[in-house]
């Protein structure tokens, strides 16, 4: 009898470990699909291949996505005139526009060229959204095509 309920008790504990590592599993892979799966932000910065947010820079979020290709994402909090200078010094030859769908100031500056077989961005975004009182909030896009 004993021997019985030891067996059901560690047959349960492998169910219940199994079903949680797979529960587990799932939930980091439909981060991952939905680009919200959480990294460091210099990470983000090395496949963007972009400059650090401005030193009073708050809020920052960096997340990564991958299905089909891979996309990274950077935001970040800054006061208006910093978010703005920092997008021109960054991509100086890009062409910064207002006339943008979901932002104040938007810019599709050119991917800097890597390296053969490199893995980083061969196509970005940056969005500037004004909110209250002189802050501004950033956010930079950037994936492959393949």
């Amino acid at each position: 009898m004993q021997r019985r309920r030891i067996a059901i008790w560690l047959s349960a504990g492998a169910v219940v470990t199994a079903l949680t590592s797979a529960s587990w599993w799932l939930y980091q892979a439909n981060l991952e699909l939905d680009g919200k799966y959480p990294v460091s932000c210099g990470e983000a910065i090395r496949f963007l291949r972009t400059a650090q947010p401005p030193g009073t820079a708050r809020n920052r979020q960096c997340t990564r996505g991958q299905w089909q290709t891979t996309w990274y994402n950077m935001d970040f909090q800054a006061p208006r005139t910093e978010a703005e200078a920092w997008l021109r010094s960054t991509y100086p030859d890009a062409r910064v526009t207002s006339d943008c769908v979901n932002a104040d100031l938007c810019s599709r500056p050119s991917a800097p060229a890597g390296g053969p077989g490199d893995d980083s961005a061969d196509h970005l975004r940056v969005d500037i959204r004004f909110e209250e009182r002189d802050s501004a909030h950033v956010h930079v896009y950037g994936g492959t095509s393949n």
